[in-house]
């Protein structure tokens, strides 16, 4: 502006009529021409300005660290000021506009039904005019009426009267007008403009309210209510090295959202900066002309005004008279035109200031877009920084969680050779492999929970309901694994033990067992009389925790194979008993001699085992009276795999006894016996 201030200095001080003349007519085609920007891309700009302002308001930013908030503050406040800047240069360019255009012509949109604005304002003045015109007029015949005689008065009173009902529709209508132009200014002010575009622009102004944007007055009047601007939606992850890797990579996930909405924001960031440029170079090429035509005219105005000073020089012998004559014709002609001429350049200045006011803001914008710019790239490489930090860190925490599961499974490995090398005992072993699964399924279970959750405090609560939910549920799975350990014990079941298991009070399963798991065991299903029994072909399986309730479980000793059987031979009251007894007895001992020192060794395994002294099972007879008479009966232990042949082997030695011994008689209608000893 200091520019156009000399300018305009020099511009007053300057007498030539010619080079005054040549400057009025250069500048009011400047003020006549069309405006550098159209309306479209006036608004066009606007909106791709709120775009990008929305864009930064609606932006869920995560940062990287405490800090980085003020860049995202930092880049929330430049957007408000460029849009603030935005709708200051806008309003400025629609002025441009609205000067341009046709002022006689009726508005673009406007059918025949609307309201002419400037002729409702000429009619206003005219019927202005005709109230002052009937009002002087009135007077003047209220003047005259005291004066004139008896008869006239009656004339000018009936002349009166029509005068004052004239004057009476006059300001009837004067007022319909002033209350229809306080309704138009009412309602420009209320939508904030007087043109389309303007009215556009403030509408526009008025959805985006916040600190540092303007609010239109007709807002402020109609009283609404003007919403606070949204708060900075942005936050902070935390610190990640407390972090699992289920934090890490939300994190992550995070920051890789924080960087495509900082990517997006920068695009359209230099979408604005082009589009800005595009919008100034228009108005910058309308200043730059304006002022070098305001130099070039200057210089001619300079030119002139030496060249009339150089001929007053030259001729000073010149008459006075002639001298007079010929300086007083310009000074007349400048007398005459030096008002409109003042009033020409005070536009021409208006002008160039509206020009000014809609190329500085967006100038500003240009500076503000690039601090933008800056604050973004800042911004970007924090989160890029700690975002390969993080990832940095992933890795290594897999890594890790890889080799230390890998050195787990290679300590079960070597877990199950050792024992498959240095433990023989099949029970044993087995006992050995599953105490293995449940270490390295403990082991790994741990590994991966440290390496997924960091934060156990949190955890509590939710574990503490999760385990008593999971306790209900599995109460049967829960305490079968607790009794597995007791079947494994001391005392316990191993594969190839023959048990017998009660269930529902009387029904009983005998088998030997197949296989033990943590939850089941498995029995191979034997059927048949006595100890005579033989596999079914069917497997039964019965949870663990069978053996905590009441119904009892049977099963050998460990290290024991054998059972005790009985013969009973009821005699007739004749025979010899002493003889029936020596005889049984001696048969008995025959074939106990034969697996003898199997069950000597059995029995020791079961002292050494319980600690109590027991006696070595031996056959053993006694005679008793039954029913039928008297029944002599022998007591003898057999190995379970050799009950049967056993068996069969003393029912023909007791025949060959009976046939051998007359006086060894059975009762009457009675036949020897062979049962077993052991009632279940």
């Amino acid at each position: 502006m200091w520019v156009l201030r000399n300018f305009m200095r020099r511009l007053n001080a300057c007498a030539g009529l010619a080079g005054l003349a040549a400057l009025v007519v250069c500048f009011t085609a400047v003020a006549q021409m069309t405006p550098p920007n159209t309306e479209d891309q006036v608004l066009n700009h606007l909106t791709l300005v709120q775009r990008w302002s929305r864009q930064w308001e609606s932006a869920e930013i995560y940062l990287a660290r405490s800090g980085d908030e003020l860049y995202v503050e930092n880049g929330q406040a430049i957007a408000q000021k460029v849009v603030k800047l935005e709708f200051e240069s806008a309003l400025a360019q629609a002025e441009l506009i609205e000067e341009s255009s046709p002022k006689n012509g009726p508005a673009a949109g406007n059918t025949g039904n609307a309201i002419d604005a400037q002729n409702i304002f000429k009619r206003q003045q005219s019927i202005r005019q005709q109230i002052q015109i009937l009002q002087t007029e009135l007077d003047a015949l209220n003047r005259k009426i005291p004066t004139v005689r008896a008869s006239e008065r009656p004339a000018l009173a009936m002349q009166r009267g029509t005068l004052q009902g004239q004057l009476q529709l006059a300001q009837a209508l004067e007022d319909n007008l002033d209350q229809l132009i306080a309704f138009m200014n009412s309602a420009e002010n209320a939508i904030g403009a007087g043109t389309e575009l303007t009215a556009k622009i403030q509408a526009l102004q008025r959805t985006i309210p916040g600190p540092g944007i303007a609010v239109s007055p007709g807002a402020a009047k109609a009283g609404e209510k003007v919403s606070a601007p949204p708060p900075a939606r942005f936050q902070i992850i935390g610190n990640r090295q407390n972090e699992g890797l289920i934090g890490q990579m939300s994190q992550m996930v995070h920051l890789m959202g924080s960087l495509r909405t900082l990517d997006q924001i920068e695009d359209e960031t230099t979408r604005l900066q082009a589009a800005t440029q595009r919008l100034r170079a228009p108005l910058l090429a309308a200043l730059r002309a304006t002022l070098q035509q305001g130099q070039i005219e200057l210089a001619n105005v300079g030119q002139s005004n030496g060249t009339a000073a150089s001929a007053g020089a030259a001729n000073p012998s010149a008459p006075d008279s002639a001298t007079t004559a010929s300086a007083t014709a310009p000074a007349a002609q400048s007398q005459e035109t030096s008002q409109q001429k003042q009033s020409e350049m005070t536009e021409l200045v208006l002008h160039f200031k509206q020009i000014s006011s809609a190329t500085l803001p967006l100038s500003q914008q240009l500076m503000l877009l690039d601090q933008s710019q800056a604050s973004l790239g800042q911004l970007q490489d924090s989160i890029e920084h700690e975002y390969t930090q993080i990832l940095r860190s992933l890795l290594l925490r897999v890594a890790t969680l890889l080799i230390v599961l890998g050195l787990i499974w290679l300590f079960s490995e070597l877990w199950r050779r050792a024992s498959f090398r240095y433990i023989h005992d099949a029970r044993r072993r087995r006992q050995f492999l599953v105490l293995r699964r449940v270490v390295t399924g403990f082991c790994m279970a741990v590994v991966i929970l440290l390496g997924f959750i960091s934060d156990f405090s949190s955890l509590a609560t939710y574990a503490g309901l999760i385990t008593a939910g999971i306790a209900v549920a599995l109460q049967a799975v829960i305490l079968s694994v607790a009794a597995y350990f007791f079947l494994v014990g001391r005392y316990g079941v191993r594969v190839g033990d023959r048990v017998t298991v009660v269930y529902n009070g009387a029904n009983s399963v005998t088998g030997d067992v197949v296989d033990i798991g943590l939850v089941r065991f498995y029995l191979m299903e034997l059927a048949g009389s006595g100890i005579e029994v033989t596999p079914t072909g069917r497997i039964v399986v019965f949870p663990n925790s069978i053996l905590f309730q009441t119904s009892p479980l049977f099963k050998q000793v460990p290290g024991t194979e054998y059972t005790w059987r009985e013969i009973g031979l009821p005699l007739h009251a004749e025979s010899d008993v002493q003889l029936a007894e020596k005889e049984l007895l001696a048969l008995v001992n025959t074939l106990y001699d034969e697996y003898r020192p199997l069950l000597e060794k059995q029995h020791m395994g079961i002292e050494q085992m319980v600690g109590v002294h027991m006696d070595v099972p031996k056959p053993n007879t006694r005679a008793r009276f039954v029913g039928s008479g008297l029944e002599v009966v022998v007591h003898y232990p057999v190995p379970l795999r050799q009950a049967a042949e056993l068996d069969d082997r003393i029912v023909m030695e007791v025949m060959d006894i009976l046939r051998r011994n007359p006086t060894i008689r059975l009762a009457d209608g009675a036949a020897p016996e062979l049962r077993s000893a052991v009632k279940v």
